[in-house]
Parts: C-alpha cells; structure tokens; sequence
C-alpha cells in the first residue's frame, strides 16, 4: 500500500488512468487491487470514478466504480462525497446488474454510519425497503439496524406491522429489532 499511496502523492495524473484503465481487466486480483488503490487517491478520483461509471457498459467497472467510493471514505473518513456520487448510488440501485445494484446497497450501508454521510443515506436505505427485491431489502434493513434513528424505528415498526411484508423480512425485522434493542436499548 505504500506504493499506492507514494504514486497518488507524487504521480497522481500518471497512475490514475492506469488504475482506472486496471479496472477492466478480466483478472479478479487485478481489478480489485486497482480499486483497493484508487482509495488511497481520495475524493481526486471520484470524478473520474463517476466519468467511467457512466461511460462503461461492464457491469464489474461499474461495481468496482462503486466499490472504489467505499475504499476512498475507509482512507478519508472525514471527507464529504460529493452529491453526484450520492446520485450515482442512487441510480445503481436500480441497475440490471446485481452485482452492481448490490455494490450501491453495501457503499450505502457503510456511509450510512458515518456522521456526516447519514442524513443523506438513511432516507435511501428506508426507501429501499419498499423495494420488491427482498435481496434489497435485507441489505437495507440490516444496513439500518445499526443505526440509531427515529426513522428507523418508525421504518421497521410500519414494515413489520404491515400485512403484506414478506414473512422473510418479517424474520430480518424482528433479529434486527432485536439487535438494534442490545445496541441501543430502543
């Protein structure tokens, strides 16, 4: 990693293309090690993440896009993101591609407990539990169980209390009701 972070000090207009480029190669320890990098360039590369994101028809550029925002907020925690990189999330969401869609939910869930993200997410993560892909939904509901929030609680009342909730997530409900009961004595 400290190659990574001597190229984004010191050749950052040089290494970027080529990270970025790396995220198309069919080698799975290749791409991921390309985002795992990008995320020691910070918030410099989420433009060029977002430009790529729009531009490329490959469902795992789009998913190592996104997954690269989560590796940019673990090196700069106290970094805002910009709204258009909330946008994207948002959008991917409804993605074709599962493995796209479900890299949103996950960069949702980790910004959703950072301080300064969370009053942009948690409403992204509530709508998504209206969602008919239950896969989404569990993400969602057990993104937000960590959360200590009125609208969660309000969320999770209304989901579990409402006749056509899926008995599934009935089940998730009540465990992350449970959970969200020893985290914060709700």
């Amino acid at each position: 990693m400290d190659a990574c972070v001597s190229m984004s000090e010191n050749y950052f207009d040089e290494a970027l293309p080529r990270l970025l480029a790396l995220l198309n190669d069919p080698d799975p320890t290749i791409y991921r090690t390309a985002v795992k990098g990008l995320g020691v360039f910070g918030h410099g590369v989420l433009f060029p993440l977002l430009d790529l994101y729009d531009k490329t028809d490959n469902g795992t550029v789009k998913a190592c896009c996104i997954k690269a925002f989560v590796q940019v907020a673990v090196n700069f925690p106290d970094a805002v993101f910009p709204e258009q990189a909330i946008q994207a999330l948002k959008l991917a969401l409804d993605d074709i591609n599962p493995v796209v869609s479900q890299s949103a939910l996950m960069t949702l869930g980790y910004f959703s407990k950072q301080e300064h993200e969370k009053e942009r997410v948690i409403p992204i993560l509530i709508q998504v539990c209206n969602s008919t892909n239950i896969a989404h939904v569990q993400s969602a509901v057990m993104s937000l169980a960590e959360i200590d929030s009125t609208e969660v609680d309000q969320c999770f009342e209304r989901m579990i209390n409402h006749d056509s909730t899926d008995v599934l997530i009935k089940e998730i409900l009540e465990a992350s009701m449970s959970r969200r009961q020893s985290l914060f004595g709700n």
